[in-house]
């Protein structure tokens, strides 16, 4: 009896150590999985600088029913740049679900002049081109929503990736005026267009943190535009960033990062241009593809608070 008791209380002895060490081995490896900080909240407010560029172009094919001529033509604008306000919210639901949500836009005012010159089109024929000077103003701002599921979260680094929605407003306004020619009489035009509405998006991020101290993010978001209703167009919209923060206190710090974002548009077009009868020429059809391409990007600084 009490050598059987003696036994089993060795076993029990040995059991429980063999619990405690798995358990001491497996505390780390677990403790990389969560997030012991304490912050709930993160607010960033910065002021970005953007500079843009839009890009317009035009390609088709016109024919008569015998000849066929092709035509291509592209023009960029770059619109200056301007400080302009920005913010971003994160709220921890739990070590690894987050919401987030963010802002910015972009404005800017400037004028172009284009065209002017002559060209060739035939040898020996000769077609002067206007010139064209144009005053314009291009509004883009979105805010996103979004959730995050983090796949890897431990304190040193975090990767995830989240669905949400985007609210998009596009607004661009043109006052162009333009020369005469032998062919073209002087003139002008009014011209605006605006687009807005939301689309369901994807999100990713990945987050470093090499020290206590210093925290270094990655964004990347992506939207089609057949997946919403702000455009009747084909296009796409695509955005990455980078954020370096330090934080001076638990609870206050300063960032600087970069961020881009882009939108493409396309769009097809046909018609048919049914020329007066005196002239002897036959009816003229024509298919072809429009594109816009807006491409916003610049540095920012700001403050960021967590509590």
């Amino acid at each position: 009896m009490t050598c059987a008791h003696h036994r089993t209380s060795i076993n029990t002895l040995r059991h429980a150590a063999l619990a405690v060490a798995l358990a001491a081995i497996a505390s780390p490896a677990f403790a990389q999985d969560g997030n012991d900080r304490d912050d709930r909240f993160t607010l960033r407010l910065s002021a970005f600088n953007p500079g843009a560029d839009l890009r317009l172009g035009v390609d088709g094919q016109a024919s008569d029913g015998t000849d066929t001529v092709t035509f291509s033509d592209a023009a960029t604008l770059d619109t200056g740049d301007d400080w302009r306000p920005r913010g971003a919210l994160n709220v921890r639901i739990t070590d690894r679900q987050s919401i987030g949500a963010s802002y910015y836009d972009y404005e800017n005012d400037d004028a172009w002049s284009f065209g002017g010159g002559v060209v060739n089109p035939t040898p020996g024929e000769s077609l002067a081109l206007p010139a064209v000077d144009a005053s314009g103003r291009i509004k883009f701002a979105m805010a996103s929503l979004h959730y995050e599921y983090a796949i890897v979260a431990t304190p040193a680094l975090e990767w995830g990736l989240g669905l949400g929605a985007t609210h998009v407003d596009l607004e661009a306004v043109a006052d162009a005026s333009w020369t005469g020619t032998e062919e073209l009489d002087a003139g002008s035009a009014r011209l605006r267009d605006e687009v807005t509405g939301w689309s369901p998006a994807v999100h990713t991020r990945l987050t470093w943190r090499p020290v206590d101290r210093w925290r270094v993010d990655f964004e990347g978001q992506y939207l089609d535009t057949d997946w919403g209703d702000f455009v009747d167009e084909d296009g796409h919209f695509e955005r990455a960033g980078v954020v370096v923060e330090y934080l001076v206190t638990e609870r206050f710090g300063v960032h600087v990062g970069y961020d881009w974002f882009r939108l493409k548009l396309r769009d097809r077009f046909a018609g048919t241009i049914v020329p007066p009868a005196e002239a002897g020429l036959a009816d003229i059809d024509y298919a072809g593809t429009g594109s816009a391409q807006l491409k916003v990007h610049g540095p920012m600084a700001g403050v960021t608070f967590r509590f």
